[in-house]
């Protein structure tokens, strides 16, 4: 399925099914160029697609990560390590391949992680989730298509939908860091990954309206090689 404007869309039958194929993007990335950089998100809609991962590389030997640099998308400030999301991917992904810890890179480490990503060769493949209100990493609306990586103040909406994961008490960080768009345009490959009714209408948006700040998705559409990939049929 090709759309005019908004890139290839791999439909999926399945959460498993989506899971599978942006699996097998990230492990023919690695398996092709070994010193890949990636950058990388965390949350449900990625979820099973590292657990496939995880139980690949430890199955195979041609998914070799020692050479690999992977780059947080994004994480929340004053948070506690526990709920940050270096902690995510290290015990979703990371923990289970021979990543190298100097490898593992966070925007909350680093005063300029745009030179970072620069200095290591930039991003080779960038993998992302979409909001409800359209936020790509941590980038609500608002943000300018001519942002790099900056602080932010997470919107009510963002807020709401990433409250579970606070469930125990712990306090819900409202201030993040994220990669900007201009960051993400700059990758040579993009990955959108749309998981769930609940992101049809917003997806259907972000990939046939015009590029705009108010839905930050749909500065995707400027990128030559974007693939979305979604468990549903969201031109339905």
């Amino acid at each position: 399925m090709e759309a005019d404007r908004s890139g290839k869309i791999h439909v999926c039958k399945s959460y498993d099914s989506m899971s599978a194929t942006v699996a097998l993007h990230l492990s023919e990335q690695i398996r092709m160029k070994p010193d890949s950089r990636l950058a990388l998100p965390v949350g449900k809609s990625i979820s099973g697609c590292y657990e496939l991962l995880a139980r690949w590389t430890q199955a195979r030997t041609d998914i070799n990560w020692q050479k690999a640099k992977c780059f947080a998308l994004d994480d929340y400030l004053d948070v506690d390590e526990t709920h940050s999301f270096q902690r995510f991917l290290h015990s979703k992904l990371y923990e289970f391949t021979n990543l190298e810890a100097r490898n593992c890179f966070n925007p909350r480490y680093y005063e300029n992680y745009d030179q970072v990503i620069a200095e290591a060769g930039g991003l080779d493949l960038c993998v992302l989730g979409i909001g409800k209100n359209g936020h790509i990493a941590f980038n609500e609306p608002g943000t300018p298509a001519a942002s790099w990586t900056h602080c932010v103040w997470l919107s009510e909406s963002t807020l709401e939908a990433n409250k579970s994961y606070f469930a125990d008490g712990a306090k819900q960080p409202t201030r993040a860091i994220t990669m900007g768009i201009s960051t993400i345009l700059a990758s040579r490959k993009i990955i959108l990954v749309a998981t769930g009714q609940g992101k049809k209408e917003i997806l259907k948006k972000a990939l046939e309206g015009p590029p705009t700040d108010a839905i930050p998705a749909s500065f995707l559409t400027l990128h030559p090689k974007l693939l979305t990939v979604t468990d549903y049929h969201y031109s339905d």
